[in-house]
């Protein structure tokens, strides 16, 4: 456990000072503040746009944020030949994947803190403010650590840039299998059959997309939140067990 710990806490280190993580936080920033601008574009619906430009700055700059940190993770370490070093070690494969999967998400929840924060501020000033909103940004969340074990998963056999190509169309995707799924009712049953497959081996991201029912002032019900979390660890599970398999057979 403290071979762990001491993992989660020297890449929790190492994700907080990239460069690029802050040039996409400054990002994040802008457009969630932008958003009270085009509200003011809309008459009548400028309370609608800040919530639902600023829940869509908070995941879209989240997202960003894992792929762009969590394709190079691996990568840097092999680069720099300090994974030797680590490995020469008694510390499994597994708990070095491991560690790189918590200290990256310790580093998402304190941006995703920031990120909330200035958002939610924002609604206030604008009387949008709704505790709904709270459950919004913790679904988020949750979407961002099936993201970092996409990331990690691709890290073991891809190289990072195919990382980033691979993980970024399984988002999209992965918003997109409810559709995907509705299209296929009207294919041949071979069709139907492989899409049904794919349905459920793909990440469904739209269990963790509470826009609409927060904009619409919706709260996330119980049995949601429920599945959301059970849903997550499940996938964020077999990702990670997967990615560790691979990162024992991969020779340095």
């Amino acid at each position: 456990m403290t071979r762990l710990w001491d993992l989660v806490r020297n890449t929790f280190r190492e994700t907080i000072r990239d460069r690029v993580l802050y040039v996409i936080l400054v990002f994040a920033f802008v457009m969630i503040g932008a958003s009270t601008l085009f509200g003011t574009l809309t008459v009548g619906q400028d309370r609608k746009i800040i919530l639902d430009l600023g829940l869509a700055a908070i995941e879209l700059f989240g997202v960003a944020i894992a792929v762009f940190v969590g394709t190079n993770l691996l990568f840097k370490e092999i680069d720099k030949r300090t994974v030797y070093v680590v490995l020469t070690k008694p510390i499994p494969r597994s708990v070095f994947l491991l560690g790189k999967f918590f200290g990256l998400a310790l580093t998402l929840g304190l941006l995703l803190v920031l990120m909330g924060g200035a958002y939610l501020a924002l609604a206030s000033v604008k009387g949008a403010y709704s505790p709904a909103l709270l459950g919004a940004i913790a679904l988020i969340g949750l979407q961002l650590l099936v993201v970092v074990a996409l990331t990690l998963f691709f890290s073991t056999f891809a190289s990072p840039i195919m990382s980033m190509v691979f993980t970024t169309c399984l988002y999209f995707i992965g918003h997109n299998t409810e559709a995907l799924r509705a299209l296929a009712q009207k294919a041949s049953p071979l069709q139907k059959a492989a899409v049904e497959a794919l349905y459920y081996v793909l990440p469904n991201l739209s269990t963790f997309d509470a826009k609409n029912m927060v904009v619409y002032g919706d709260a996330v019900s119980a049995g949601r939140w429920l599945w959301a979390i059970g849903y997550a660890a499940a996938y964020v599970c077999a990702l990670l067990a997967t990615a560790s398999a691979l990162f024992e057979r991969k020779e340095f």
